[in-house]
């Protein structure tokens, strides 16, 4: 099942309700906050790469407070 890391730049002190909505969204798991460069990262998994895009895209990035999302799709070795 493809796999994909979204780390996501959320406004200042938005971040855990960002992270709390991230939660909420289907094929969402492994929500956590960090610092750094990105304020919340996500495990998303889905049965397509296109699939992921649309949770990305329609469910993760219009979330208030989201700034920024970047994806990254994982390979296995």
């Amino acid at each position: 099942m493809p796999t994909a890391i979204v780390l996501i730049q959320a406004e200042p002190g938005k971040d855990r309700e960002v992270a709390n909505k991230v939660k909420k969204v289907k094929g969402t798991e492994g929500v956590s906050l960090v610092s750094g460069l990105y304020d919340v990262v996500a495990t998303v998994k889905a049965e397509t790469a296109e699939a992921i895009l649309a949770i990305v895209y329609d469910k993760i990035r219009p979330i208030p407070g989201v700034i920024s999302s970047h994806t990254m799709f994982s390979m296995e070795v």
